[in-house]
């Protein structure tokens, strides 16, 4: 029914200034503008994987999700009607509404790609996971599973993260628990793990060090490097994610530092870094 993770809406106080570092820094090219939004495209074929929208900084606008079919769509939404959500539009080719947790979800198909790679020497070819902080993660990981249809690949023990995916990748969102309804971080692929290092040495050069990384993790087996926006978004390149089965069996992995980093190259995951990935409300941020 979800085929595929397409891309997500973060919001700015100042969307214009924020996409200089998409665009020259983190290596995305604008496709389109409508007021104050503004979407980006990875190297890949994927119309957008990022929009930048007005509003107060580092916090999550939307998602946006692929379907396969108009009749998948049609499906999820007599889902969705029959459950205690928000549905804030609805057409042959696209659902929009509220998740439990409040969090603005569009499944569409049909949407418009590129015949060509974009043009670019560098940068991310498509958005490959969300990590989202929730309150209830009960409740979301029912509603992503039982109503959305992903599988859970694996968790950390306890629910501390709930890997969730809807096609052979290992997971394209994951659920975390947290004192409120935030955006976690945001991962970016590339092609390999020599692509991930070019990455982290051309950041370094702009002034942007790593706060995390680089790295392997445990669940999902992907090589990352996590970084800080302008804004104070978490977000991530990161390169050969696991692929998975029908036949694979979720593991629950202990939450240790050996396992958010098999190579144990990272430096371990700070203090300040698992702030930042709470994404506090303004207020208390200060």
């Amino acid at each position: 029914m979800i085929t595929h993770l397409q891309s997500v809406e973060i919001h700015a106080s100042d969307p214009a200034e924020l996409l200089r570092f998409y665009e020259d820094v983190w290596g995305l090219s604008r496709v389109a503008e409508s007021g104050d939004r503004i979407q980006l495209r990875g190297r890949g074929p994927e119309h957008h994987v990022l929009t930048l929208a007005a509003g107060e900084d580092h916090r999550l606008g939307g998602i946006g999700l692929a379907a396969g079919s108009t009749s998948d769509v049609a499906e999820l939404t007599e889902r969705l009607r029959a459950e205690p959500v928000e549905i804030l539009a609805a057409s042959d080719t696209r659902v929009e509404f509220l998740d439990p947790e409040g969090r603005r979800i569009e499944v569409s198909c049909g949407l418009p790609v590129h015949a060509e790679p974009s043009p670019n020497a560098y940068g991310p070819d498509r958005l490959s996971h969300i990590v989202l902080n929730s309150v209830d993660l009960a409740a979301s990981k029912d509603f992503y599973t039982r109503v959305l249809g992903f599988k859970i690949s694996d968790t950390y023990e306890n629910d501390q993260m709930v890997f969730l995916r809807c096609n052979a990748l290992h997971h394209c969102i994951v659920l975390a628990p947290g004192e409120w309804t935030s955006l976690n971080h945001v991962a970016f692929e590339v092609r390999d793990t020599d692509e991930v290092m070019k990455a982290l040495g051309r950041m370094r050069k702009a002034g942007y060090d790593t706060v995390w990384g680089p790295g392997r993790h445990g669940p999902g087996g992907n090589v990352f490097c996590y970084f800080v926006d302008p804004v104070g978004n978490v977000i991530e390149y990161t390169a050969e994610l696991l692929e998975v089965d029908d036949d694979w069996v979720p593991s629950e992995w202990p939450r240790t530092q050996e396992n958010a980093d098999v190579w144990g190259t990272s430096g371990g995951i700070t203090p300040e870094v698992v702030r930042a990935m709470s994404n506090p409300p303004r207020e208390s941020a200060r």
